[in-house]
């Protein structure tokens, strides 16, 4: 288990570990994973850049470790990418686990080692997820990868909130993830490779109109010209950034949005800043039927 991004709350971190060796699994918490700050005092991050970077080598790199967890999200992962070993990781591949700011070690993982990983809640989340969402994230993780595997069922009440913006069908790879790291992505060496793939979108404590801000940031830079389509998860709390009442709604803003790319598109697929989120492998191959609003895995999803 390590900490990319932001300090763990000692509590949660004991309980989300406890929760895994319950499991059966013998669990290692790297050595700067509890840290509290970095070198300059920075107190959002997990220790420093450095050190937080060689805790992520040094797992990928241990022959004894087979999956790598993250613990929360908050802010950092961003400053890592230059410090990684991308031979190193490129050469081990292992599950590797996380959502939020962990969207730039996707990005990086896509681009430079080319395999799947894992946009699902992390281990300080764990005592607080509900049975049915431990439940699907324990059977993409321990599952073989077949045959089809819808990623919501029919009775799960969350589906109700699933909207149509574009109907069709689509298919293709799963990628994504919190959108404003996917703008701010574009233009470095890290930048994410959409064409052809089913987009993950989804973010926390933003604007309508920042949100709007980073789709046209992506479109500026050509990443949206040959995507396939398009699943929006939760914009969490967005309504503590608008107008009282709004001027702007999610549903107008990606409505126009998607309706001029004309790729299918839905939102409100519960993942992300939920409590309860889907747990989603990116580069697995899905099939998206916006009319009806499913997600169905349609290839398999082992790393290696």
């Amino acid at each position: 288990m390590v900490s990319p991004s932001g300090p763990v709350d000692r509590g949660d971190l004991e309980l989300g570990v406890s929760l895994l060796e319950k499991r059966g699994y013998r669990v290692c918490v790297a050595s700067h994973a509890a840290d509290q700050h970095g070198s300059s005092g920075v107190s959002y991050l997990a220790g420093s850049d450095q050190d937080r970077a060689a805790d992520i080598n040094s797992c990928f790199a241990d022959a004894d470790i087979d999956a790598i967890f993250c613990s929360r999200g908050g802010y950092g992962s961003l400053r890592l990418l230059d410090h990684l070993d991308w031979d190193v990781i490129r050469d081990n591949p292992k599950i590797f686990v996380g959502y939020s700011d962990i969207t730039s070690l996707h990005l990086g993982i896509a681009r430079h080692a080319g395999f799947v990983t894992f946009h699902a809640p992390m281990v300080c989340a764990y005592p607080k997820l509900n049975d049915t969402a431990m439940a699907q994230l324990w059977s993409l993780l321990e599952g073989d990868g077949g045959p089809e595997l819808p990623l919501l069922e029919h009775q799960d009440t969350r589906t109700s909130a699933i909207q149509t913006l574009v109907p069709g069908i689509a298919t293709g790879e799963l990628a994504g993830g919190c959108l404003c790291l996917l703008a701010h992505a574009c233009g470095s060496k890290y930048a994410p490779d959409l064409s052809g793939k089913i987009v993950l979108i989804e973010d926390v404590g933003e604007a309508v109109y920042r949100a709007d801000r980073s789709l046209w940031q992506l479109r500026n830079a050509g990443v949206l010209d040959d995507v396939a389509g398009f699943v929006v998860g939760n914009l969490t709390n967005w309504r503590q950034q608008e107008a009282d009442p709004p001027r702007n709604t999610p549903e107008m803003m990606f409505g126009e949005f998607f309706g001029e790319l004309g790729k299918p598109a839905i939102m409100g697929y519960p993942f992300g800043h939920e409590p309860n989120p889907v747990s989603l492998p990116l580069g697995v191959t899905a099939r998206l039927d916006a009319g009806s609003g499913s997600l169905t895995l349609i290839g398999p999803w082992a790393v290696c």
